[in-house]
């Protein structure tokens, strides 16, 4: 019997997987051996051979074939049955070479019958020939069926996991074939739609500020110019990543930090004061930092189109490890109907889903005071960095 690899064995104790295997094998030979002994040889040949046969199985899992061959005297002279059943069962259930497995399961059955009925005092269990001959067949084919059995299970079940996992491989194809086509219809849109849109903006926003004589307008006219030059930018390196999802996070430049909010929030025409000393004196994971910016991002969004005009607060404070984000309005002036922009309230529950996929939360509610605020709270680090 080959030893157990070095490698096999942890610092202490068995392999754990390995006891239920060990404690099957040690019932198998026990039961083998309880069967030698209930049949009490009558001589020292026929249990010397039945002894061989039951100990030959220790073996049985490694060496099938060499556990059939040390069996085949106790076919013949021994007494052990449950050894050569259990020998037959492994061989034809481990043995590959159906031919070979065959062969020997053949000299098995000859060995059978030779000590079965030519053999003198031999163990026939019935004076009818027919009947030893039914039952030579079933101590020889049954274990070896039942053997041959289980293998074409086991090969049928490897063989429909292998489709299944085929099936899988297909699937995640197809639906990776659908999601480009999608990701490349959408940066149509955007590039054909947006984009479009936007440039309009940006010159007729320069048109305003060189017509214009007045200093108010000039100004306004030059920050519209600046934001949509800004948004085709963003806009463009979009578009990239939706055509080649593989691009490299690198390359879509320049991607916002913390250090960015400052600008942030001066162009966002809202009057917002920002307070986040503490905050941006240290320095945040990168997905973490951007979760911040697009948090306040969208919230200075939503402030311009539906309180233009109301006082806004923009805080960013530690929190035990954490960055919790406020962001506060109050309550805006009357903004006629007509006047006020659409929502769809797509942009917080994407910024719940960023932050919930960080670790985080995120909520917002209307404030006594008329106003409105919103509330995230972002890990210090990213989930499953140390």
């Amino acid at each position: 019997m080959r030893a157990w690899p070095a490698r096999a064995w942890p610092a202490r104790g068995w392999p754990a997987g390995r006891w239920p295997t060990l404690a099957g094998e040690a019932l198998i030979i026990t039961f083998a051996a309880l069967d030698l002994a209930l049949s009490t040889p009558a001589h020292v040949g026929p249990l010397a051979v039945s002894a061989l046969a039951v100990a030959a199985l220790a073996i049985r899992r490694r060496y099938p074939m060499a556990t059939m061959l040390l069996g085949l005297p106790n076919i013949i002279w021994g007494t052990a049955l449950v050894a050569q059943l259990v020998a037959t069962f492994t061989l034809a259930h481990r043995v590959r070479d159906r031919r070979l497995a065959a062969g020997v399961i053949g000299v098995v059955a000859v060995a059978q019958v030779v000590g079965m009925f030519l053999l003198p005092g031999g163990s026939a269990p019935t004076d009818y020939d027919g009947q030893q001959v039914v039952f030579a067949l079933l101590i020889v084919g049954g274990p070896a069926s039942l053997g041959l059995l289980l293998r074409a299970y086991e090969q049928l079940a490897r063989q429909l996991d292998e489709l299944s996992a085929r099936r899988e491989r297909e699937n995640e194809l197809a639906a990776h074939t659908v999601l480009t086509q999608e990701r490349t219809r959408l940066a149509r849109e955007m590039h054909d739609v947006v984009s479009h849109q936007v440039s309009l903006i940006a010159v007729q926003a320069g048109a305003l500020r060189m017509t214009s004589t007045d200093p108010t307008t000039r100004e306004t006219a030059a920050t519209l110019r600046t934001l949509a030059a800004k948004t085709l930018t963003e806009l463009r390196e979009m578009v990239a990543v939706l055509r080649d999802k593989d691009r490299p996070e690198s390359e879509v430049t320049p991607q916002p930090r913390l250090t960015d909010l400052p600008r942030l929030v001066l162009d966002s025409g809202t009057g917002a004061q920002l307070c986040a000393d503490a905050v941006l004196s240290r320095e945040w994971p990168a997905p973490i930092e951007r979760a911040a910016y697009r948090t306040v991002q969208e919230a200075l969004t939503n402030v311009r189109k539906h309180a233009t005009g109301a006082q806004v607060t923009v805080e960013l404070v530690p929190d035990h490890g954490a960055i919790r984000v406020r962001i506060h309005n109050g309550a805006p002036p009357a903004v006629p109907r007509a006047d006020q922009l659409p929502g769809g309230g797509h942009g917080l529950i994407g910024l719940r889903e960023r932050a919930e996929l960080l670790g985080g939360t995120l909520a917002h509610r209307h404030t006594p005071d008329g106003g409105y605020e919103l509330l995230a709270v972002l890990p210090g680090r990213v989930i499953g960095t140390p």
